[in-house]
């Protein structure tokens, strides 16, 4: 029976509904494993982790300035599938704010790993430009900049070795 006037009839083919869940499965539509609200460093929170001593402040937007006044280095870290790029290429010991945009079609987030424990993260980035800002200060050593979402770091090998010298 056709629709009457005013209403309105919608059918969905098989194949279509197929695509979209597909299509959010790729894209990480509805949040990544293991995600939770909470999971995430608010803005403006500061940590500092007992076993590196380095300490992150988690912001959205602008240089932060450090205990000492002076402002941070601004860096920018473009992440994809399935890359991290940040725009320099050597760090010196010191603070940062890591201006972090997602130019991907699915949700990313930054976590700054040391010796194996996660010195500082950003909350999870929406794909297609969006951006937030880390402020972190790192001293001398090894760090992994790595994707936490879903199975980015395991499976797609988004991550990235960074040494910093003093």
């Amino acid at each position: 029976m056709p629709p009457t006037t005013g209403s309105t009839a919608f059918a969905l083919h098989p194949a279509a509904l197929l695509f979209a869940v597909g299509l959010c499965l790729l894209t990480a539509c509805g949040g990544a494993e293991g995600e939770e609200a909470g999971d995430t460093p608010a803005a403006g929170r500061t940590t500092q982790s007992s076993e590196t001593g380095a300490t992150a402040t988690t912001e959205t937007g602008g240089a932060t300035p450090t205990a000492h006044g002076s402002a941070s280095a601004t860096v920018t870290v473009t992440e994809d599938e399935w890359t991290i790029a940040p725009s320099e290429e050597s760090f010196s010991a010191g603070s940062y704010t890591f201006e972090v945009v997602n130019r991907g079609l699915a949700t990313h987030d930054l976590v700054i790993e040391r010796n194996g424990v996660d010195v500082a993260a950003s909350p999870a980035i929406a794909p297609r430009g969006a951006s937030t800002t880390l402020t972190v200060t790192l001293e001398p050593g090894e760090y992994v900049f790595y994707c936490s979402v879903g199975d980015h770091r395991g499976r797609w090998g988004m991550e990235l070795a960074v040494t910093v010298s003093e």
